[in-house]
Order: structure tokens, then sequence, then C-alpha cells
């Protein structure tokens, strides 16, 4: 077992965690628990240095409840302590060989708010019991672990040839941690990510958990399974992330978004069908941000909710302004299923701008159904039933598992980009994308390729028998009144909404 283990009663757990562990995460994240002047902290992130180093110490001198073991596992021949990490930390930061330093590694389970809302703090608790006997299995006798927050453990790899060590170990330890769990008999997915900081000459125990802690909200930013070394640089880089969070909050509360229309047209007649909506953000210093920068934000910070509404209602009602029967389609996220909200959102949507359901599309990727099926599956039969159509996006690109394709009926698949793209330099793409046009067809499902940017991709795709396409070759992303007037200018077509 390893040497000095950290625990906490569970009934704090179920109270008292949510604004401890919240204050710990922002106080590492910070990389300040030894001070501000470490990375020229303002005011506020000093404040939430202070914040961070009390949870930390609250965390591991919590006194056991009555007839709960202790904090501090014993050591062989030594006794209990009652800060076992920040003694561990000075003791191998004092002790260890110049050539083989220590690492600490800061481990955060990722999906938790998903798992709380389907199982409750309950299902939380048994499933963090879990991951802590995980950690115990692939730990050694000389490492050290701690739990710091309500699913935040550290572990003090001792010595070893670094970083090459401490690579290995931290990406044993997020692997294990990622597996399959099982509650109440049904496996339950939750992943994790990892902040990795090695010991250093003079670099003290309060910059080292600072330094981890900034590479783990490195890892967060760049999503689940990531490990991520703490480098030169990273705390401006969570200075301006911190910043550009503060400035979408800010756009979120006031809805100082824009939506462009991408259209989709019929591939065999050149028709227009109707537009995909897509979110554009302009910062007030930085001008216009990719979605590929926000959007994640977005989804992190849980503000993508009222965005993602926002979203539907001003689609919506531009929508119901072109000659029908033009659709449009909109991107749901993940967090709007976990949260229960969707349902809702578009039936207030489609209530407010008299949208008929049949011109709406909404489109969710493979992802989401990998989150509480049986869950999302019921409201994807709600959404059904509302009349408005229903799109697997990026189809190809992640699981793609037949299983989705027979437990519901979707309206329509879409390629994924990456597979156009490759369409006439790769063999194996174009054969893929053959195989998923003839499976969504024996399905009677519509066909969408997404990123169509050259007349040879328009040509295979049409000689594959594809359905409909959109891409910069056929129209750009466009606002709202440009979108109004193509809409206008283009002959009717058949009953059918985007896809």
């Amino acid at each position: 077992m390893p040497s000095s283990v950290s625990t906490t009663p569970p009934a704090w757990h179920r109270h008292g965690a949510r604004a401890l562990g919240a204050a710990t995460v922002t106080g590492l994240g910070c990389g300040l628990l030894g001070g501000a002047s470490l990375i020229g902290a303002t005011p506020s992130q000093a404040a939430a240095c202070a914040a961070g180093l009390f949870a930390l110490a609250a965390l591991l001198a919590w006194p056991p409840a009555p007839g709960e073991t202790g904090r501090a596992a014993r050591r062989p021949g030594g006794p209990a302590e009652a800060d076992p990490l920040q003694a561990e930390l000075a003791t191998a930061l004092t002790t260890a060989q110049p050539d083989r330093p220590a690492a600490l590694i800061l481990l955060e389970l990722d999906g938790i708010a998903a798992i709380r809302d389907t199982q409750g703090q309950d299902g939380v608790d048994a499933l963090v019991r879990q991951a802590t006997e995980r950690l115990h299995a692939a730990a050694r006798d000389e490492d050290v672990i701690a739990r710091i927050g309500p699913t935040e453990f550290t572990v003090l790899q001792r010595g070893g040839l670094q970083p090459e060590a401490a690579a290995r170990f931290a990406g044993r330890l997020v692997h294990a941690l990622s597996h399959p769990y099982t509650l109440d008999g049904r496996p339950l997915i939750c992943g994790a990510i990892a902040g990795i900081a090695v010991a250093g000459p003079d670099l003290t125990a309060e910059a080292l958990l600072g330094r981890a802690g900034i590479a783990l909200e490195r890892a967060r930013a760049d999503g689940q399974g990531t490990a991520r070394f703490f480098e030169a640089g990273m705390d401006t880089a969570l200075t301006a992330r911190h910043s550009l969070e503060g400035a979408l909050r800010q756009a979120a509360a006031a809805e100082e978004f824009a939506l462009h229309y991408q259209p989709v047209f019929d591939l065999r007649s050149r028709r227009l069908m109707g537009f995909e909506a897509l979110l554009r953000w302009s910062h007030p210093g930085r001008g216009v941000v990719s979605p590929a920068e926000f959007v994640p934000l977005l989804e992190q910070t849980g503000l993508i909710l009222p965005v993602g509404a926002w979203v539907l209602r001003t689609a919506c009602r531009e929508a119901a302004r072109w000659p029908a029967p033009v659709g449009v389609a909109v991107n749901l996220s993940p967090a709007q299923f976990r949260r229960g909200e969707v349902l809702q959102a578009v039936r207030s949507a489609l209530a407010e701008s008299g949208l008929a359901p049949g011109r709406l599309t909404l489109e969710i990727t493979e992802g989401l159904l990998l989150e509480h099926t049986e869950a999302v599956l019921t409201t994807l039969e709600a959404l059904h039933a509302l009349g408005v159509e229903i799109a697997l996006d990026d189809f190809g690109s992640g699981y793609s598992s037949l299983a989705y394709l027979w437990r519901f009926r979707f309206d329509t698949l879409k390629i994924d980009r990456a597979f156009v793209r490759e369409l006439r330099r790769d063999g194996k793409a174009a054969a893929i994308i053959e195989s998923i046009i003839g499976l969504g067809h024996s399905l009677d499902l519509r066909i969408t390729a997404e990123g169509v940017e050259t007349e040879e991709q328009l040509t295979a795709l049409s000689g594959v028998g594809c359905d409909e396409v959109q891409g910069y070759l056929l129209g750009r992303p466009m606002p709202a009144a440009e979108a109004t007037r193509l809409a206008e200018a283009m002959p009717p077509q058949g009953t059918r909404s985007a896809a």
C-alpha cells in the first residue's frame, strides 16, 4: 500500500465538499498557494489563492468522525501525521537525488456532474471509492496519495528518471481511472485528467503544488483523458484564459453573440434545403474568436446552457422569416441533455417563434450517446414527438456504433468532414463514405456530407449517392440578413428541413 493516505468522512463530502473543493481547485489553478507573488496575481487572484490554501489545509487536517479511521495512515515505524501531503512533499524535496527528483500529479475525475445528475451524491461517493481503490492498486509503496477535494487527488511520486517516469505514471493513473465503473450492477463511464509538476532546485512545496494545479487546468481545457506537464508560460496562458472566460460570461449575460448560417443544398438539384446555425462571438479587444476556442469554454463553465437556449430561440425566430419549407439546424450540447433542459428549451423556441416543428433539425454527436444512453434516448424520443428532426453529426469520426442507429430512428446522418477532405486522396475514405451512404439509405436516412470545398469532391459524392452537401464550395456561413436573401431568391422545393 502507499505510504500515506488521506480520507475524509463521507458525511462531510455530502455537505461541505463542493464549496471547499471548488476553492481548492481555484487556488491550485492560480498557482498561488505560496503567495500572490508567484505569478504576479491580481487582488482577486490572491484571494482565490488564500481560499485554495485554506481549503487544502482544512482537507488535509480534517478530523475523523467518531468510529472512523483518521486522515493519515500510520507509516511503518513512524507516527501518524496530521498533514501528510505537506510533510511528504517537504521530505521528498529535501531528500531526493538531483537526478531522480520527485513529481507531483494532480488527478481529477471528469464527468462527475453528469453522474451526480443521474445517480445522486450517493452514486458519486460510490464511484469515488472505486477510484480510490484503483489509485491504491496502481501506486507503489513509496508513493503518497491524498484526496484534496470531492473528486480530486494528488499522488506524490518519489524519485524516478524525470520527466519520463512521471509521464508513464500519470498516463497509467489516468487510464486506470477512466475504465468503466460499476454502480448497482450497471456500467458507468467517468474519465480523468492529470496535471504534473516535477520538483526542481529551490522549488518549494507550495510552488510545486501551484505548478501542478496550473498543469491540471491546462489538461482540463484540453479534454478528458489528458495529462499535461507544467511548462513555462502556462501561468500566462492561464491568466489569458481566465480573462477570456470573464469576457465570455459578460457576453453570455448580455447575449452579445451572433448566429451565422451555412446553407445546405440538395446535391442533385442544387436547391437550397436549409441552413445550419453556427455560433459566432466577437471579443471587445481580440475581435472575432474562433468557435474552436470559445465553445469548449462555454461547455466547461456551464455557460452553454443559457447560450444554447439563446441559440435555439434566435435560430427559430430567424428561420420563421424564411419561405417555407426552408429549415434550420441547431447543434445541441451534451450539457443541455444532462441538465434535462433541452426539451423545454425546444418547446419554448418553437412556441415563441411560430416555426413549424418540421422545419427544425437538432444535431447531436455520437459522444452524447455514450452518456446515460437511456436518458438521452428518452429525451430524443420526446423531441421527435414534437415533430422536429434529429441528425447524427460527424458520423464516422467517433464511435459509430450501429446500436445507436438501431435503438433510435435518426432522420439524417452527417458524414464527418475529415472523410470528405480525404475523399480523392485516400481510397479508404471513399470506401467508408460509400459504406455510410449505403447503410443510411438502407435505414431510410438522408445523408449529408460536410466540408465540401471542391468540384472534385462534389462529383465523387454524387457518384456514390450522397443526398445533401454543405461547405465552402456552395456557401460559406453568412449573417441572418444574407441567409434570408438567399432563401427568398431560391425557387420553391419539396418539404424538407435542414440537416
